[in-house]
């Protein structure tokens, strides 16, 4: 069954896919159990190259950061990209699939080197696609189109959004 909302991407590592299918599947549950697991137990789920694609603060880092954000203007949050993290800490990424105000369905391939991760929103605002774009791009997919719920949009090529 194809659901409403998606993001669609390319798929040319079936190892890879199967191990993005893996913690698709473990976030699945934990949203339906109520219950997410600790950020430890998620390592478990990623390899090395998986585990790269994340921001690892250290402390000092991360107060620098949070410093800068809380002396910048809302409008200098949003303009300024030195005001924005690297990438996502690995901790934030199941912080927002557990707030996220949907219901995960599937990942699963659509044809030989395409598949989506299929959800379906709850309620508007319901978190977006950030999340689930960069559980895919952790594991080296590139994201080709999705439907957020306010329409379906295809990206350029290969390029990320």
């Amino acid at each position: 069954m194809d659901h409403s909302c998606f993001v669609e991407f390319a798929v040319d590592d079936t190892r890879r896919f199967e191990a993005l299918c893996a913690v698709f599947a473990a976030i699945k549950h934990d949203k339906e159990a109520g219950q997410f697991r600790d950020e430890a137990d998620w390592l478990a789920f990623f390899d090395d190259e998986a585990l790269s694609q994340f921001w690892w603060p250290t402390a000092a880092e991360r107060a620098a950061y949070t410093e800068r954000w809380q002396a910048a203007s809302v409008e200098q949050r949003w303009s300024d990209p030195s005001l924005s993290p690297p990438s996502w800490d690995f901790a934030s990424l199941f912080m927002a699939f557990e707030n996220g105000e949907y219901d995960l369905f599937s990942c699963r391939l659509i044809s030989q080197d395409r598949a989506r991760l299929e959800f379906d929103p709850l309620a508007y605002p319901y978190g977006g696609t950030d999340s689930l774009q960069m559980l895919i791009r952790a594991f080296g997919f590139h994201i080709l189109a999705e439907d957020d719920g306010t329409g379906y949009y295809e990206y350029d090529g290969n390029a990320d959004p």
